[in-house]
Parts: C-alpha cells; sequence; structure tokens
C-alpha cells in the first residue's frame, strides 16, 4: 500500500513537469523594447487610427514607413479558468490595413483599420442555431498595443470572386442586457441587475426596449431570460411579453428560513414567439409569493431575424444560420 501511494505521488508531480516540457515558450515579451502605446475598445468592430490620435498617445508616426506600423493584442476576452483552457504567454501580433495612398510612407491623411472584439464574446450554438452571450465580468474593455519598427503583419488583399450564387438580406441579430448591481451577501462573481418589488417605491412591472431595428415580420423570436427571486414558503412567478404577447411564465422556486439556506433562488426559460413588429420591447412582471417578496433579472439574450441594413454612421457584424453551407 505504501508503494501505491508513493507512486502515486511521483506521477502527480512529473506530470506538470512533462506538460511544461511540451509547451514553448516566447525568450521575452514584445514589450521589452521599443516604444510603445496602449490603446483601448469597449465594442467589437473596425477601428481607425490616423497621426493626430497617435500624436495624442506620444507616438510619432508622421513620414514613418508604413510596413514599420505594428498592432499587437490578444481579444478582451476572459482567461479560461481551467488549467487546460488556451493559453498565449506574450503579446500576439494583428494584421492591420494601412492606408498610406500607395507611397509607403505613412503622412498626411493616412490611416490605420484593424479589427477588434471588444472584451465580451459570443460563442455559437450549433446545435440550436443560437448563441450564447459571455459577459467579462473583470473589464469594460480590451487593450490593443501600437509601436513601430520591423515589419508589420498586413491584411492581404483577395482576388474578386465573381457573381455571388446566393443573395441573403436578412441575418441573425444577438442583443443582450446585464445590469450589474447588486451581489448578495458581498461575495461572489454572479451579479444581478433590475429589482422587482411591491414594496414602497419598488415596481413589478420593467419594460425594455431593445436596440434591434429592423425586425422581420412573421419570423421568429427567441428569449432566453435568467431571474432571481427571494421568497419564503411559495414560488414566485415571472411573467414575460414580447411586444405585449404572452412569451412564458418563469416559477422561481422559495427559499427556505434556515440560517445556512439560499438568499435567493435562480430560474432561466426559454421564450419563443412570432415576431409582429419590426421592433422589440421586452416585458417583465413579477408575481410574488409571499409578503416581501423580491426579485431580479439576472439577463437576458434575444436572437432575431432582421433585414441587412446599414444605419449612418453604424457598422454590422453580419452573421447568419440561414446561408450557412450555402
Amino acid at each position: 500500500m505504501l508503494i501505491n501511494r508513493l507512486l502515486f505521488i511521483i506521477l502527480l508531480l512529473l506530470d506538470p513537469v512533462s506538460m511544461l516540457a511540451q509547451r514553448s515558450f516566447a525568450p521575452h515579451s514584445v514589450l521589452a523594447s521599443g516604444t510603445w502605446a496602449r490603446l483601448s475598445v469597449d465594442q467589437p468592430g473596425v477601428y481607425k487610427i490616423d497621426i493626430p490620435f497617435l500624436s495624442g498617445l506620444g507616438i510619432n508616426a508622421a513620414n514613418q514607413p508604413s510596413q514599420s506600423l505594428r498592432l499587437f493584442g490578444n481579444g478582451g476576452r476572459m482567461l479560461s479558468e481551467a488549467n487546460s483552457g488556451a493559453w498565449n504567454d506574450d503579446l500576439l501580433e494583428n494584421a492591420i490595413m494601412v492606408m498610406d495612398g500607395g507611397d509607403g510612407i505613412f503622412n498626411g491623411n493616412d490611416y490605420i483599420l484593424f479589427y477588434a472584439s471588444g472584451p465580451d464574446e459570443w460563442t455559437k450554438d450549433s446545435a440550436n442555431s443560437s448563441f450564447y452571450f459571455h459577459k467579462n465580468i473583470y473589464s469594460n474593455v480590451s487593450y490593443y498595443f501600437i509601436t513601430i519598427g520591423g515589419s508589420g503583419l498586413r491584411i492581404p488583399a483577395l482576388p474578386a470572386q465573381g457573381t455571388a450564387p446566393v443573395t441573403v438580406t436578412t441575418y441573425s441579430g444577438r442583443h443582450f442586457h446585464e445590469l450589474d448591481s447588486i451581489n448578495f451577501l458581498a461575495s461572489g462573481k454572479e451579479w444581478y441587475g433590475e429589482e422587482f418589488s411591491d414594496a414602497p417605491g419598488k415596481t413589478l412591472t420593467r419594460q425594455f426596449p431593445v436596440a434591434a431595428p429592423d425586425i422581420l415580420p412573421g419570423s421568429a423570436i427567441f428569449l432566453r431570460s435568467h431571474f432571481a427571486a427571494r421568497s419564503t414558503g411559495n414560488a414566485s412567478r415571472f411573467a414575460i411579453f414580447i411586444n405585449n404577447q404572452p412569451a412564458g411564465e418563469a416559477q422561481v422556486n422559495p427559499v427556505g428560513g434556515g440560517q445556512y439556506d439560499l438568499l435567493a433562488q435562480t430560474a432561466t426559460i426559454m421564450s419563443t414567439v412570432t415576431a409582429n413588429n419590426s421592433s422589440a420591447v421586452i416585458q417583465y412582471q413579477f408575481q410574488p409569493g409571499s409578503f416581501n417578496a423580491q426579485g431580479w433579472l439576472n439577463r437576458f439574450e434575444m436572437i432575431s431575424r432582421q433585414s441587412i441594413a446599414l444605419s449612418p454612421g453604424e457598422q454590422l457584424l453580419f452573421r447568419d444560420w440561414n446561408s450557412i453551407g450555402t
């Protein structure tokens, strides 16, 4: 028995060593030399950097070789909580597009274009043709680093693909709401948002207009709602409406009265309605299960079919489940 225990301990000690031996690490950080400036973004999209902006960051980019402009960053999503997650031990270089007029020199009204992913992340759910939103609970921005020197990565030009065999006029719109304002017991990483209560000065009903223009009438709207409630003895309920259409009811179980019982219970519900309008207003009505019961909205995700339309000065992050494989 003692020999078996010793062998088990030796294997535990050796396994991390063998895993490290299979990984390669950068000899030093890219930030170890050169002049660097840091910039932040709070939303995914294409961003523009010009000479005045770089000057404000303390970088003299005027009349520099265009190829020497370089951008580094690893996106903004949260790092994996698993030891087996994907890791980068240094900043990665991002491919950029330098609009220099073709003379190879960065000057005048020249500018840089690059895509940034932002601090949050949407992951796809292929089985249900849907998406899940993952909010970065540690930062509201993601950072990128710019420097001058060497030869930077560039977005390659692609040849024209000819006439498209399929015309796409609608896409899969995705929308998310979460207000992190209340942390139960001042402990843990889960925060909750708007409160529902029939106490004086409180409300049992809340409406949320969704910034989702050009929803296709007659198409399906999918809504995933997450709640918490505190009610003793009887369950509380959240009635859900989309554009005044009933979209289901979520039951939140009661809590016990013991000292070590849960402070609140949680519930998640998936709702589906047919769009009767080109916009969407989500309404939640809280039905208390007991005297002084309280409810909270954690977050909601809405997936809808929307017409492709570019508003002035806006960008459109396009995705479409219906045209996959076509």
